[in-house]
């Protein structure tokens, strides 16, 4: 059976550090701000503190060994001749998204956070609050910048039904907040997207860039059972690209992990929507080559979803796509980054 120190032995930026984890390998001198992260208490689920030590991160997002493929988006190839028909494909993915937030939420520490971005050469985590109807997650973002404020970079979240919703981004920004973070489906939504639109307006009046995550998996619709193909495809790109319709063409729109496995798309919309970008967590080497191939380097950010996946994945995919490219390493690292955030 493959081990992961046969597999990094033919990944020219990858090696594993001495826990066994996935961390970067190079020499070079690199500025990287991480545009795609979370911690244990911005989660909605109760609260843990980040300043708990000794949690351990085991990445269960992360497919097996044998399985792992990193020239496609989440690395590893979706076999379309999955049967997912009947009640228990979906216990499966319950099992498996709730097994996800566990380990984020028990290893999303400041202990870890830190370890990771030493191993990592990452300055910067840009810290994505993932609020709900129930679980406003935006003061705990602000919090950790409050703690390390040159560590970490907040966005604000609050669901589109929130009745305080505008009141509440034009305080969170004035708390510090730099853009806002979504997580959000058409099946929650109920196919109404006005309070979503509402809340990009709003956003785009506050002058918060706004990052969502998009982009769906491919699956066989007639292997797959109704429920759970609808859930599959509820945060298809072509949902919120067509939302993009209704906003003024300066509307600055992320595309959380560049669609995952509709990242062609996405590069589509950038080329209609001139203000939008994509952030490439979960990204391969050759999905992050065609963005750059077709849109150019200076709309394309990096991000991990750390501590949902390792830093060190995704980062070792933009330094392969851009070997020989330095300058769109330096836009895509930091750069992007730095200018969408107003930071000198």
């Amino acid at each position: 059976m493959l081990t992961r120190q046969e597999l990094v032995q033919t990944e020219k930026y990858l090696k594993l550090n001495e826990s066994g984890e996935f961390v970067i390998d190079t020499d070079e001198d690199l500025e990287i701000i991480d545009f795609h992260t979370h911690m244990c208490n911005v989660l909605p689920i109760k609260h843990s503190n980040p300043k708990s030590k000794g949690n351990k991160l085991t990445f269960p997002t992360l497919p097996p060994i044998e399985k792992t493929d990193f020239s496609v988006p989440y690395w590893t190839k979706e076999e379309l001749n999955i049967n997912r028909k009947g009640i228990m494909p979906i216990f499966h993915y319950a099992q498996n998204a709730y097994a996800v937030l566990q380990d984020m939420k028990k290893g999303g520490t400041y202990d870890n956070c830190f370890k990771s971005q030493a191993d990592n050469k990452i300055g910067i985590n840009v810290v994505l609050p993932l609020s709900t109807k129930k679980c406003d997650c935006s003061p705990e973002a602000l919090r950790i910048v409050a703690d390390y404020p040159n560590r970490f970079i907040a966005f604000c979240s609050v669901h589109p039904d929130d009745p305080e919703m505008e009141e509440k981004i034009v305080k969170y920004k004035a708390l510090g907040a730099k853009g806002f973070k979504l997580k959000i489906s058409d099946i929650e939504l109920k196919n109404d997207f006005k309070p979503l639109i509402t809340l990009f307006r709003t956003c785009h009046e506050a002058e918060l860039p706004v990052i969502l995550h998009t982009g769906s998996i491919p699956v066989d619709q007639e292997r797959t059972s109704k429920l759970l193909w609808k859930f599959l495809r509820s945060t298809r790109v072509e949902l919120f690209g067509r939302l993009l319709e209704e906003m003024p063409k300066d509307f600055v729109f992320i595309f959380g992990h560049s669609g995952v496995c509709e990242y062609k798309r996405v590069a589509e919309y950038l080329k209609r929507f001139p203000a939008t970008y994509a952030e490439v967590s979960s990204q391969s080497q050759h999905s992050i080559k065609y963005l750059i191939d077709e849109v150019g380097y200076e709309r394309l950010l990096f991000g991990s979803d750390w501590p949902a996946l390792p830093q060190a994945i995704t980062l070792s995919r933009v330094l392969m796509a851009t070997a020989e490219n330095k300058e769109a390493r330096d836009h895509i690292l930091s750069k992007n980054a730095k200018r969408l955030l107003n930071q000198a």
